[in-house]
């Protein structure tokens, strides 16, 4: 898209697109529901892809590596990232909402709630076992994304372990070849995203109307500024100290991303978004974001868990029950335990916040009524998620890059 001669960017028709959609839904509200099925149609094509997205660039980014050494010493500092700040992020979700007590200024009059269900039996045996797949097209077909990661890393390693110098070779070309193509009919989608995410953002909108700005307005308000203490002082301190990067200068330079998963509240869909932002805005290699970034979106979910504390905290506020320290550490590991096992549990999202509100014995109408909102907590979920993915991936891509640089020194 061009004015007077000069090129928007796709970020910028994002979010015109996105305030639009806002505006129309608050006009034409009943039109914009109707026709939210165009968003819909775009968000399935983005879907429609992301399996092999995956599979790909998860394939390529191991392939892409020296050798299987160097591949260890990547995952190993992206999975200590992704677990410490996931447990800070639980701290973080209690200690604002400690402090700003939502509960005890909240108004539930007018809101409606709606059922929440879903399999709350949850062992770590299933975690685990839920990870491998028994058949991979049936993995395929149903798009269950934590198993396809591990069958892309076995598949990956695989290649890398081939003896065969000439058959390795034309497997690592095939696989860059499959993932052009890929990423060729990604840009495609993206193109016209601006048009889905119109539709997407105006139909929430036209069905709730001005309400949205009131309802569950202490919480939500709660929510989003732990969101933005998280990435100013969790991933602001991570990138600042280990990488050198300015937090306000991360926020600026994503926000190409963080404009896109505020619209589309989907972090698999954001990753051919973060790979660009990464290595456009923060200069790091292909071989390092497309093995980071689509394993974040899997196993690094901070803003849900920031979720699970504010609302843990706004419950018992509400209940007028005190929360021990006890208590908040067994919050803290629950929800980083949790936050992991998203890919095995139907429902996801909101299912899983209704398992942590039973775990501890609070009352989970409250979770109801969360529900019929979810998608303005979602926004800030996928947001947080999607910004520790490209914070925990700049971090290793600069401590490799000094790393190289010691080594060639010597």
């Amino acid at each position: 898209m061009k004015i007077a001669g000069k090129k928007i960017g796709l970020s910028t028709q994002v979010f015109v697109a996105m305030i639009a959609g806002a505006i129309f839904g608050l006009v034409i509200g009943d039109i914009m529901v109707e026709l939210e099925f165009i968003g819909t149609i775009w968000l399935n094509c983005i879907k429609m892809i992301v399996v092999p997205m995956v599979l790909m660039t998860i394939i390529t980014g191991i392939t892409s590596q020296k050798d299987l050494k160097s591949l260890g010493r990547i995952a190993v500092r992206i999975m200590v990232y992704y677990v410490a700040t996931t447990l800070i992020a639980s701290v973080v979700g209690l200690t604002v909402a400690g402090i700003i007590q939502p509960g005890k200024i909240a108004n539930f009059t007018g809101l409606e709630g709606q059922e929440v269900t879903g399999s709350t039996d949850i062992t770590i045996a299933d975690f685990f076992t839920n990870m491998f797949s028994s058949n991979m097209f049936q993995t395929f077909a149903d798009s269950n994304i934590l198993q396809t990661v591990v069958i892309a890393i076995l598949v990956g390693i695989a290649i890398m372990l081939v003896k065969n110098e000439e058959h390795r070779a034309k497997l690592i070309s095939g696989c860059d070849s499959l993932c052009s193509l890929v990423f060729s009919l990604i840009g495609m989608i993206m193109k016209v995203s601006p048009i889905g995410i119109f539709f997407l953002m105006g139909a929430p909108f036209g069905k709730y109307g001005a309400g949205i700005f009131t309802s569950m307005a202490t919480l939500l308000g709660t929510y989003y500024l732990a969101c933005i203490v998280h990435v100013l002082l969790v991933y602001g301190l991570f990138l600042w100290i280990g990488a050198g990067v300015n937090p306000f200068r991360f926020i600026k330079e994503s926000a190409e991303l963080w404009v896109y998963t505020l619209a589309t509240c989907s972090s698999v869909a954001a990753i051919p978004v973060s790979m660009k932002v990464a290595r456009e805005k923060f200069k790091v290699p292909d071989s390092i974001s497309s093995f980071t970034v689509p394993l974040g979106s899997q196993m690094n979910y901070d803003g849900s868990v920031i979720l699970y504390g504010c609302v843990i905290m706004f419950i018992s506020q509400v209940c007028g029950q005190s929360v021990s320290i006890e208590m908040m550490l067994r919050v803290v590991l629950l929800s980083a335990i949790l936050s992991t096992g998203g890919g095995g549990i139907p429902g996801s999202g909101i299912v899983k916040l209704l398992v942590v509100v039973e775990a501890f014995g609070l009352p989970t109408e409250i979770v109801g009524i969360i529900a019929a909102f979810y998608r303005l907590f979602d926004m800030g979920t996928t947001t947080n998620n999607c910004l520790g993915d490209l914070a925990g991936t700049v971090l290793v891509s600069r401590l490799e890059d000094r790393r190289n640089k010691r080594l060639a020194a010597k």
